[in-house]
């Protein structure tokens, strides 16, 4: 039967919520060559974030003039919190012309968060069907940030994030969440851009596509690409891979000739669920709402790699580009307490993007470099840029420290 799948990084007040992702602790395989220097790390603090705090950020840089600017999750309060301890997700920007080392908030919503009431809706589970009158409030998340210089103009920044329904303190990943993205000429551009329901997975609702009630979907229709069954079959790898999947925590990169993306896929068939990291490519200029436009690149991490870390799968993946050698961020996923809880970051190399392969030994992941918050707590959700002054930024939810409970902070700790 299918169950519900909280988001990775929803919240409420006093509970850290915690899903399909997790925790790391533990170094890489065998000839790991991380960088163990000890570092203290620094809060990214600026004017005009959410009241409850921020996470989630995504980094890149305008080519025209070597402006950086980060996507992020912004939290408020929603309309329910009250009834239901709902907060509210949306997507900013914010640039920095000194490498990172300050922040300038720009001031616009790329998305907002909604609140509705909401129903009568059906789930997949029949035991979750959302009643007539609920709370629902739809949320907006772990966005990622690209410059693609393939793209045609008015396409060249592009945004991917996560869109979900939160219903009665509910998260329907199953039912109702899907990738949502925009394009523009630049990134301020992205609050007035449309957005596009990009990709779709198993079980995603059809009730969900109505702006109007029931549902007052944000963005309506159907997906434009069900990642589960619309890609074409991909020489070399198994495209079946992808049919019991729902998809969450998109992680772009845009390179000269390609537009990649990881994934975070759940599959939910058998039961209990299984994650992995997921790679796609699209050629350049990628036509994004073509499903045969876009390639599996087959699973970049597994349970099993999450294992040999003492950790149980893996989740919040980044793809970067430092001058065209490419790695992978990963935050490495601790369920042994019962709840699933962030655990830094972990940082590989690919030794071939296009077969999606990473660095091995004896087939243990070879770990380049890692991040760690405070011990014990949720953390990780990395982002990184060869520009970033103060090394990979990374997510830290501090429960004992309101209202601010999600907070960005600067690793000073850079990929070698």
């Amino acid at each position: 039967m299918l169950n519900k799948i909280k988001p990775t990084f929803y919240l409420t007040l006093l509970i850290v919520f915690t899903l399909l992702t997790g925790s790391c602790g533990g170094s890489g395989g065998g000839g790991s060559t991380v960088d163990n220097t000890v570092n203290i790390s620094e809060r990214v603090t600026f004017a005009g974030t959410g009241t409850l705090g921020i996470f989630d950020p995504s980094v890149t840089r305008d080519p025209a003039d070597g402006r950086l600017w980060m996507s992020y999750s912004s939290v408020e309060a929603s309309t329910f919190f009250v009834t239901n301890q709902h907060i509210g997700v949306g997507i900013r920007l914010a640039f920095s012309d000194d490498k990172g080392v300050t922040w300038t908030d720009a001031g616009i919503d790329v998305v907002t968060f909604s609140d509705n009431t909401v129903g009568p809706l059906p789930s997949a589970n029949a035991m979750l069907n959302i009643p007539a009158g609920s709370d629902g409030t739809w949320q907006s998340e772990t966005s990622s940030l690209v410059y693609d210089p393939g793209a045609p103009a008015n396409e060249r920044w592009k945004i991917i994030w996560h869109q979900y329904l939160i219903a009665n303190g509910t998260s329907y990943f199953v039912d109702y969440s899907w990738l949502a993205m925009k394009m523009a000429a630049t990134p301020l551009e992205l609050a007035t851009a449309p957005s596009i329901k990009l990709f779709g997975g198993l079980a995603l609702n059809t009730a969900g596509e109505d702006t109007i009630a029931p549902a007052f979907s944000p963005t309506g229709g159907a997906p434009a690409i069900q990642l589960n069954t619309d890609l074409p079959a991909s020489i070399g790898f198994d495209v079946s891979e992808l049919n019991n999947c729902i998809f969450a925590e998109p992680g772009l990169m845009a390179t000269s000739t390609a537009l990649y993306a990881a994934i975070h896929c759940a599959q939910i068939i058998p039961l209990p669920t299984t994650v992995y990291t997921i790679l796609l490519k699209c050629a350049s200029p990628c036509s994004v709402t073509d499903a045969n436009a876009w390639e599996y690149k087959g699973r970049l991490l597994t349970p099993a790699d999450a294992t040999v870390i003492s950790h149980q799968h893996y989740s919040a993946p980044e793809l970067v580009d430092i001058a065209g050698t490419y790695y992978l961020i990963a935050t490495p996923v601790d369920t042994s307490s019962g709840a699933d809880r962030y655990d830094g970051c972990r940082v590989y190399q690919f030794t071939d993007l296009d077969l999606g392969l990473l660095s091995r030994s004896n087939g243990n992941l070879l770990e380049v470099q890692h991040v760690d918050g405070t011990a014990n707590t949720h953390n990780g959700a990395c982002s990184y840029h060869s520009d970033l002054s103060n090394g990979i930024m990374y997510v830290q939810h501090d429960e004992p420290d309101p209202p601010e409970i999600f907070k960005i902070y600067d690793s000073l700790v850079d990929i070698p």
